[in-house]
């Protein structure tokens, strides 16, 4: 491969970051959009009393699988942009060593926030629908008992999906490091 060829793919391996990066910026923003759909349909327009719209109640419990669904997609972008950015380092990419360097004199990522807005605010979500299932009132006339265990379900469902997701994302963040090293060297 000539030097050319090198700096294009160079080139190419940089747009996939811009793209990946500029797509989980999409999916973020859409889980935003997506979570207050939902959330409107299921509190705002579903009448109380026993009509057929009654069953949009439990539309709410549909949050925690959107946010699960948006996390993870954004995380495996996240792992991408991490492997590219170590191949860049290691093919001599002077931007992608400074991350790096940053990164092992400082301990930390320094993009970390971008992840810690994504989890907290499916915890956040997650855990308003465990809540709403413990305050909203029960009975006749008011939302059905099923619903509200529903809600406490599915909203605990989807913590637990975002603390596993989470821990697999930094299992695999460590490794994908940790081979991106070992081949450094």
């Amino acid at each position: 491969m000539s030097g050319g060829d090198n700096e294009v793919s160079m080139e190419g391996l940089r747009t996939e970051i811009i793209e990946s990066q500029k797509t989980q910026a999409d999916f973020l923003k859409w889980k935003l959009i997506s979570v207050a759909a939902v959330a409107s349909i299921s509190l705002g327009l579903a009448p109380t009393g026993g009509t057929a719209l009654e069953g949009a109640k439990l539309l709410m419990c549909l949050v925690p699988l959107v946010c699960a669904y948006v996390d993870l997609i954004s995380l495996h972008l996240m792992i991408r942009i991490l492997t590219i950015g170590i191949y860049l380092k290691n093919s001599g990419d002077p931007y992608e060593k400074f991350v790096f360097g940053v990164r092992e004199k400082t301990a930390t990522n320094p993009f970390v926030f971008e992840a810690v807005a994504m989890l907290v605010s499916s915890g956040v979500f997650d855990a308003t629908i465990v809540a709403l299932g413990f305050a909203l009132p029960k009975g006749p006339g008011n939302w059905p008992s099923e619903y509200l265990a529903a809600y406490i379900v599915s909203g605990v469902l989807g913590i637990v999906a975002t603390i596993a997701f989470w821990l697999m994302h930094s299992s695999r963040t460590r490794e994908v490091i940790r081979v991106g090293e070992s081949d450094d060297k």
